[in-house]
């Protein structure tokens, strides 16, 4: 709530590259401080690698992993359909058939916990290991540190998502990435890119809009944050509920498509999104105003005390 704020993509696709990269700066695990984390390289796990995951979980850690193929992996996202290496976290297992619950996408690309075999994993793993690819396991849980909600630190991230446009950012800027709330753009002009063909169908990122939905979802729950903390009404919280929505709209249309290939719907998903782009913009330059006013009124009702 306090520092996982600013969206970022690659314009990488603008030449040849097929994802955006879209991502939220500082959303990785490993850029949490307040996280008790341990990892140890496959490279040197040989064969007691299960023995090493059942005892950390049994000390009360999760168990995230890297280096892994999906292609061995029964449940994950390109079981049996392609080489490719997505990380995943182990949240438990069964010694009885010999298998762990993870959370990762699934074959229908659904974020989501369910069971796969152990036999799987590590066939999966060796075959990475063979190809030169190491992964890791990463022990980790959460610290007991409390961590509360500071609106002066939310209200400056605000602010550097908002600080953004297309001519800080041009198309044929020379940077690989872009931050803030521009990253509609993009992804609007990714959707072009699908329109027309040259990103094929069959390289669509399908993750993209998920990632926008969840942005909007933590998005709602700060401001709501922030109008509780400093006395304020709720006007702006449910203006932007429909935003919310809008975003799921947007991110079951572009489901449809990946399902069905529903050219059809590209164009209406990318009107959708930079209506969406300028609606929050609106509504987050709203409410650092009214932050500031309302810090403004605070200072002068100390300062006459």
């Amino acid at each position: 709530m306090n520092q996982v704020m600013n969206l970022t993509c690659s314009r990488k696709f603008l030449s040849g590259f097929t994802t955006p990269k879209i991502n939220i700066v500082r959303s990785h695990w490993s850029a949490n401080p307040y996280l008790d984390r341990s990892s140890v390289p496959t490279k040197f796990t040989k064969g007691y690698i299960n023995p090493i995951i059942r005892e950390m979980l049994d000390k009360g850690y999760y168990v995230n992993f890297t280096g892994v193929d999906d292609y061995y992996v029964e449940g994950k996202s390109w079981y049996m359909q392609r080489h490719a290496s997505h990380d995943g976290l182990i949240c438990g297992y069964d010694q009885e058939d010999k298998s762990y619950c993870i959370y990762a996408y699934d074959s229908n690309w659904v974020y989501r916990k369910f069971w796969t075999s152990q036999k799987g994993f590590n066939t999966g793993r060796i075959a990475m290991y063979q190809n030169g690819k190491i992964g890791t396991i990463c022990a980790m849980k959460a610290k007991e540190d409390q961590v509360d909600f500071a609106p002066e630190t939310a209200y400056a991230k605000i602010r550097e998502y908002l600080d953004s446009s297309i001519e800080k950012y041009p198309f044929e800027g020379e940077e690989e990435d872009v931050f803030g709330i521009v990253v509609h753009q993009y992804i609007a002009e990714y959707i072009s890119k699908l329109e027309t063909g040259e990103i094929p169908y069959e390289r669509m990122d399908r993750r993209v809009f998920r990632l926008i939905w969840e942005h909007k979802k933590i998005m709602l729950e700060r401001i709501g944050l922030i109008e509780k903390c400093l006395d304020m009404d709720a006007a702006i919280s449910e203006k932007y509920k429909p935003l919310v929505a809008e975003a799921n709209t947007m991110r079951m249309l572009y489901a449809s498509h990946h399902m069905k290939r529903r050219d059809a719907v590209l164009p209406i998903i990318k009107r959708k999104l930079l209506t969406l782009m300028i609606d929050e913009q609106v509504l987050l330059t709203e409410l650092v105003e009214r932050m500031e006013q309302k810090i403004k009124n605070e200072t002068v009702e100390v300062s006459q005390k």
